[in-house]
């Protein structure tokens, strides 16, 4: 038997499963053969069986090395058995077979793909039995490539199961390997590949060509038009077994106010996956965390990530309207933000309000990338926020009227040791390990035996709303109707003493404190800047305080009976 090392080293490289990283696009001849590295989408055994018929066995030793590496390349991960089983099958055929040791040898012989060298592919052995005259994959290739129009790209599958954009020459290429006529015929006319190109832009042209949150990959109709979802959430699949050392951090986090914490956080969970698994959009509230630093706000939002299927985006810029663009939103299960780098401001509190009704309880959304027309679209997503516990933290929050209190769930996060230690890098590694594994066993839990109270079901989120006391009383504090409260009794109580209450209407009361003889008139026109902002203010602070804040309407005009702080008792 020939020396086996001195063998493998004649060929271009060898690898049973060392796959590159995916990269964007197909624009370079670099990139192309980047791409040309992983094992074709697809192809089964029985079709490699049958290509294998058009290879002369008794070829070189380095094309018969070349056709073995090709195979175990494409199979290795899945049918490694079957596949050298064929491999020997056709060598066999040949007159230079001797026994099975010589194969056999060669097969396991078989390493990593050496560090910058590009494996042997399937491709290679197609394109030998194209040569020889087989045509068997080419049409079922075929019925995968698309063509998207706004980016004027080719869609095809790469290795692993995803779609990959390639331009029209590298297009061109594939289809020559696989054995497309790419030439016109010698008489004149039409080639196969460019009535090929026609059928792709007339046919198969698709709106939008990306990931899709919540969407299995596929073509799919939304609103009309033809879209392509490329790549799918790794959802995780529930398996019954236990959870302890989850449970353990939960416990911690939200278990030393009641049932109710962690009632409501099962329940948002478990709407949020059931819609995943099921593919189906349904309303979900925003889930917000506060608490002090390092009590794992953040774990707990990485490990909601895992379980909505490994992919978050940062909405923070588009919720504010820094921005218009929020086509990355699109690719992501989880809107994850934290308080990091958020604002203040009363506008982009009131613009992040607004965008949530859209985001999470609209029907359908825009999505709009830069440099491309706008397209609705159908994501399934959810919403987390996770800040701190200090007053100028939670005022990142927008303003909770009537038309938001029902939209967040606000949950408070105590510090605990966590149950496993951290203290090394080592040993955080094991911990986000120990997590990872019982979380199937957390979803089996969650999805098929957790049941949300019958006083607490909603038939619109899944679960009711629910506000940790003290943080609503901190939010409320912060808000800018408290705001208007503290000015009014600075003026109109403290400084003028004046009694048994103040009566008139917001407008009045509006120039009362932003008139030049008051004391507070540069905050107050601060803060009533807008349109009827002291009327607002003024029926949310009787809505949460009646005793000071009365409504007194007349046939013409609506007065405010304000009584002064004591008046509470």
């Amino acid at each position: 038997m020939e020396d086996i090392a001195t063998d493998l080293d004649s060929l271009p490289s060898i690898t049973s499963g060392s796959k590159p990283s995916r990269v964007s696009s197909v624009n370079s001849v670099d990139d192309f053969l980047t791409f040309f590295q992983f094992p074709v989408h697809g192809l089964t055994l029985e079709q490699v069986k049958e290509a294998l018929t058009f290879i002369d066995a008794d070829c070189s030793r380095p094309e018969w090395l070349e056709i073995a590496a090709a195979l175990k390349h494409q199979f290795a991960s899945s049918q490694d058995d079957e596949a050298y089983a064929a491999f020997d099958e056709w060598s066999a055929t040949g007159t230079k077979y001797e026994d099975e040791k010589d194969t056999a040898a060669v097969w396991r012989s078989f390493q990593e793909q050496a560090k910058g060298r590009r494996p042997v592919t399937i491709r290679s052995l197609l394109k030998r039995a194209v040569e020889g005259g087989w045509k068997g994959n080419l049409a079922q290739w075929a019925e995968t490539v698309f063509y998207d129009r706004s980016r004027k790209e080719y869609l095809v599958l790469d290795g692993r199961e995803n779609w990959f954009p390639v331009n029209e020459s590298m297009l061109r290429r594939q289809c020559r390997v696989l054995g497309m006529q790419v030439k016109p015929p010698e008489g004149g006319g039409i080639s196969a590949f460019d009535m090929f190109l026609f059928n792709l832009q007339t046919e198969k042209g698709v709106a939008y060509a990306g990931a899709l949150a919540g969407h299995p990959k596929g073509p799919r109709t939304v609103n009309g038009s033809l879209i392509l979802v490329t790549t799918a959430p790794s959802l995780m699949a529930p398996q019954q077994g236990d959870f302890p050392t989850l449970k353990a951090l939960l416990n911690g986090m939200f278990g030393s106010d009641g049932d109710d914490q962690l009632t409501h956080f099962y329940g948002w969970l478990q709407n949020a996956l059931r819609c995943l698994h099921a593919r189906t959009r349904k309303p979900g509230q925003v889930l917000v965390i506060a608490g002090p630093a390092e009590c794992g706000k953040s774990l707990l939002q990485t490990i909601i990530t895992w379980m909505m299927g490994e992919r978050e985006s940062k909405p923070y810029a588009y919720m504010t309207g820094a921005t218009d663009f929020n086509s990355e939103l699109f690719a992501a299960e989880h809107l994850r933000l934290d308080d990091e780098q958020a604002s203040t401001d009363m506008r982009a509190r009131r613009a992040f309000g607004a965008r949530v009704k859209e985001l999470l309880f609209g029907h359908a959304q825009r999505m709009h990338a830069k440099n491309r027309d706008a397209l609705t679209l159908d994501p399934i997503w959810r919403m987390t926020i996770t800040l701190n516990e200090e007053p100028e933290s939670l005022q990142v929050l927008p303003p909770l009227d009537e038309s938001l209190e029902d939209k967040f769930i606000i949950l408070r996060a105590s510090k605990k040791p966590m149950p496993m230690p951290t203290g090394t890098t080592e040993q955080t590694a094991a911990f986000a390990a120990t997590l990872r594994q019982e979380l199937p066993a957390f979803i089996h839990w969650l999805m098929n035996e957790f049941v949300i109270p019958e006083a607490l079901e909603n038939d619109r989120c899944g679960i009711r709303h629910w506000h940790h006391p003290e943080l609503l009383t901190a939010i409320r504090e912060l808000s800018p109707q408290a705001r208007l409260l503290s000015l009014i009794d600075k003026e109109l109580f403290h400084a003028r003493n004046i009694q048994p209450q103040w009566e008139g209407t917001a407008d009045e009361l509006e120039h009362e404190l932003t008139g030049g003889q008051s004391g507070v008139c540069q905050e107050a026109a601060k803060l009533l800047h807008w349109n009827n902002a002291c009327g607002t203010y003024l029926g949310r602070l009787a809505k949460d305080m009646p005793a000071r804040i009365e409504s007194a309407r007349t046939p013409t005009v609506r007065k405010w009976i304000i009584h002064p702080p004591e008046a509470d008792f």
